[in-house]
């Protein structure tokens, strides 16, 4: 199935749904509080969906609300497996959260996720004393063996922060205090979404500039409420057709937010779009776009909607931290510089670059390679495309956006789908 994208004037309010990330770490967190925890707007995606079963299989009781989970957290016997379905921060991040666990564990997964490497985190787990072995060779599954036994490790941090994520949320529960010595750390506004949100749940870590991070033990995790705020991965590509085709307005935004992609609207401004902040609600509105420069290696999520905003804009853009592409649902500067160029535009790669040339646009059929971000973009590109753009595997939206189709249709985008024979649905 595909759907057919056409240009379209965008005019509407809407909110985003809540953070994915920001979900995992919070049903994390309410695992490692021995008590009753509720989590407040949640985010409801395949993603979230399997950072619950793990902390189901767990032993925690996770009761659904209208608007909320309410999580009972209790000590249990470590199942023999969890399956982390193809989400990249549940295997990174619980890795080492029930690496906690003395009993003999495997941690597997499905589709994509099975061609992302394992070995950095066998590496940082090996460390700092667990015993691990990978009958994947470098991919999953990976069998540990818990129990921490070093208080002392570096950690390599240029592939991301999620693997830290899942360190910094399990090492206070150890009864010795640990030093974890980090290098090269990529994606640090993730970090300061972890540290924010641990604190709240009552756990406290030290760093010196992100390089030496000292973890008191015998914290305590305590229960409490917590509410996910709205997702800037999410309102990156809505942004981004105000500024492309009209005007949007995202409401329930924090303007604070410790998220990454929240750095979308610097690109915006950089490229001349219109932004206005009016309490939580944030209205982006088209004016003339002109070629930016942008760094993304702290954000690499926003790649795909900055090449969508790009593609459209008077002149080159260059975006920097290509690097940090190759091991997400695809190699995804691979694949949007093969899928852009069935649109007409001629993506190039220099080194850690890209260089998207703006105002070359054709309509035409591309997909998705099954990764939900690029999805997103082809389709906000084809907004302002002069012949309709369809889009192969777009059902991959679920991931993190189930509704992202429904919401675009709702602000004016002109969205049909199709069966692969073209028949009207």
């Amino acid at each position: 199935m595909r759907v057919r994208i056409q240009s379209s004037t965008i005019k509407g309010r809407l909110t985003p749904p809540s953070s994915k990330s920001m979900m995992q770490r919070a049903l994390a967190a309410a695992m490692l509080a021995n008590g009753d925890s509720v989590i407040h707007n949640p985010c409801k995606c395949e993603d979230a969906d399997a950072a619950t079963d793990i902390i189901q299989r767990m032993g925690s009781v996770v009761t659904k609300k209208e608007n909320s989970l309410e999580i009972t957290s209790k000590v249990s016997e470590a199942p023999k497996s969890i399956h982390v379905g193809e989400s990249g921060l549940s295997l990174r991040m619980f890795s080492p959260i029930v690496a906690l666990k003395p009993e003999e564990m495997e941690i597997t997964g499905t589709g994509s996720i099975l061609n992302r490497p394992v070995q950095n985190i066998i590496e940082g787990l090996e460390n700092l004393g667990i015993e691990c072995e990978n009958p994947g060779k470098g991919f999953l599954p990976i069998r540990i063996k818990g129990g921490y036994k070093s208080n002392f490790a570096k950690i390599d941090g240029s592939l991301g922060s999620q693997f830290l994520t899942g360190l910094l949320m399990a090492l206070p529960l150890r009864k010795e205090d640990t030093t974890l010595k980090v290098s090269n750390l990529k994606s640090i506004p993730y970090i300061n979404m972890t540290l924010d949100l641990i604190k709240h749940f009552g756990i406290e870590i030290e760093h010196e500039n992100y390089e030496n991070f000292q973890i008191k033990g015998n914290q305590i995790y305590q229960p409490t409420e917590y509410t996910i705020e709205a997702d800037w991965s999410s309102a990156a590509p809505l942004l981004v057709a105000g500024a492309l085709k009209g005007i949007v307005t995202l409401e329930h935004m924090n303007p604070d937010s410790y998220q990454a992609d929240k750095a979308i609207l610097d690109a915006l401004q950089k490229c001349g779009a219109s932004i206005a902040w009016e309490g939580n609600n944030l209205t982006v509105e088209k004016k003339d776009l002109n070629a930016f420069d942008f760094d993304a290696t702290h954000s690499p999520d926003l790649f795909p909607p900055l090449v969508a905003l790009a593609a459209h804009c008077v002149g080159e853009s260059r975006i920097t931290g290509v690097h940090r592409l190759e091991h997400k649902e695809c190699n995804r500067g691979v694949v949007l510089k093969k899928e852009f160029a069935k649109l007409g535009v001629r993506i190039r790669i220099e080194g850690d670059e890209m260089i998207i040339p703006g105002g070359d646009v054709q309509g035409g059929l591309a997909k998705s390679n099954n990764d939900h971000r690029i999805a997103m973009a082809l389709a906000v590109t084809a907004l302002a495309s002069p012949s309709p753009i369809e889009i192969g595997q777009h059902e991959c939206v679920a991931k993190s956006y189930p509704e992202f189709f429904t919401d675009l249709r709702k602000i004016g985008g002109g969205v049909a789908q199709f069966y692969f024979d073209s028949q009207f649905v």
